[in-house]
């Protein structure tokens, strides 16, 4: 397959791109710096198509005809820098701004293009909950993070009325070193102060990356996955569970609670999507039979950082 993918020099982009050539996929990757990105992920299977990102931007004909399939993950990243009110506002707009680009690129479409969909979303999308278990069909929440992803999906949807299958993955926390939640989670640890972040008692839904990036491939060719899909493994865990199981990998103490403020400064305002947490439930995969890598956290965290 030939497959066009948004933000695939990101965290969990790039992987994804590594294990499509693996499977002798071909990749026009859209990014804003082709120089860069050839440099970093540079290989025979990889076209690069230099892209604005901007709101007026428009994906060529041409190259969005030649794709069988489209992975949309591009976006602000989110585990960077303190959320001011431009940071949450890039967060949300870079996002949904590409996604109606692409959405709006497959309606001009005169011939057959792209047949499937499969663009990024996150387990915020439910916003804060409480010890209930959320699969798929829980609405959605009410702060940032919620209405965000609420935004974000409502355009990739769109996609559904041009015929086009389109799947949305609700993804938690992707369990890897070198990046995302767990980079910013371990350094307290490191500095030995490690420990549950606010009250310990709100759940930590993850996956692994090797999980999320079968996911995202098997969603282009899997016929029976549609709409929303919680893209986490089956057994999330407390922050206080999961702050144990950090320092019994890293051989550090867990002892050390980290307050919400605390834990702001430390890791910037991401922290919010650590201290009020969901216990999200990955109700679709388990009814079709998708067997996880990695079930239990301790094992993933062990396979990436030990």
């Amino acid at each position: 397959m030939k497959i066009l993918i948004t933000g695939g020099t990101g965290f969990i982009g790039s992987s994804i791109i590594r294990k499509l050539l693996d499977k002798d996929h071909e990749v026009i990757l859209l990014t804003r710096n082709a120089r860069g990105a050839r440099n970093r992920l540079g290989s025979p299977g990889v076209s690069f198509v230099e892209y604005g990102y901007k709101p007026d931007s428009i994906i060529p004909d041409d190259i969005m005809s030649e794709a069988d399939g489209i992975i949309n993950m591009a976006g602000e990243p989110i585990f960077t820098g303190r959320w001011t009110a431009k940071k949450k506002q890039d967060i949300e707009a870079s996002r949904v701004n590409i996604t109606r680009q692409l959405v709006d690129s497959l309606a001009r479409l005169k011939e057959k293009g792209p047949e499937t969909l499969v663009s990024a979303s996150a387990v915020g999308y439910y916003g804060p909950r409480d010890d209930t278990e959320i699969t798929e069909d829980y609405p959605s929440g009410s702060d940032f993070m919620s209405k965000a992803a609420f935004n974000w999906e409502k355009e990739a949807l769109k996609a559904e009325s041009l015929g086009i299958r389109t799947v949305v993955l609700r993804t938690g926390i992707v369990i890897e070193k070198g990046g995302g939640a767990l980079a910013k989670m371990t350094l307290p640890f490191k500095l030995f102060i490690g420990g549950p972040v606010g009250t310990g008692r709100q759940y930590f839904s993850w996956i692994h990356m090797d999980d999320i990036t079968d996911l995202y491939i098997r969603a282009l060719t899997d016929k029976k996955l549609s709409g929303p899909v919680n893209t986490t493994a089956p057994n999330p865990v407390t922050m206080k569970e999961m702050s144990k199981a950090l320092g019994s990998v890293l051989n550090r103490p867990s002892w050390f609670p980290v307050p919400g403020f605390l834990a702001k400064i430390v890791i910037g305002g991401s922290a919010e999507i650590v201290v009020t947490g969901q216990r999200v439930i990955p109700d679709k995969l388990q009814s079709m039979g998708y067997r996880f890598k990695y079930e239990n956290i301790e094992d993933a965290l062990r396979a990436s950082l030990a």
